[in-house]
């Protein structure tokens, strides 16, 4: 009886290593919100955005990165993973002004786009509120392929 509780805990072991070795999930936009500024009112303000975001969080190979989240429409990755997936099963992820976090167990995601509003600096690459780009944080969900 143990030979058998031994074999199946083992395949238990072998299955489950394979699965999340090519682990990947695509993850779809529910909301999104964030700010922009209104040149007449010379203010920032709330702006609802079109929630159409679709990602892709995989696994590449000979990478440093433990995950990478690619925009579908994009190769390049918008956030790279560092480190897997914790005890928690929450994985977390940066990119240049991204910030991505993904929650496995219930399926969810937060991406955020930091850009904007703060890095408005005066000088030689003067960057205004009016060019500043748009910050905006957005929900979702996210299935395995």
């Amino acid at each position: 009886m143990s030979r058998v509780i031994i074999l199946v805990t083992i395949t238990f072991a072998l299955v489950t290593s394979f699965a999340f070795a090519d682990e990947q999930y695509r993850c779809t936009a529910d909301s999104a919100s964030g700010f922009y500024f209104n040149r007449a009112a010379e203010s920032w303000q709330r702006t609802k955005i079109k929630a159409d975001s679709k990602y892709t969080i995989s696994k590449p190979e000979g990478s440093k990165w433990a995950f990478v989240v690619r925009e579908m429409a994009n190769f390049s990755p918008i956030a790279t993973c560092q480190y897997g997936f914790d005890e928690a099963g929450f994985l977390f992820c940066k990119g240049t002004g991204y910030d991505f976090r993904f929650n496995r167990k219930n399926g969810r995601y937060l991406a955020a786009y930091l850009l904007g509003y703060y890095n408005v600096l005066p000088g030689d690459k003067e960057i205004t509120d009016a060019k500043s780009a748009r910050p905006y944080i957005e929900i979702g969900t996210c299935s395995p392929i």
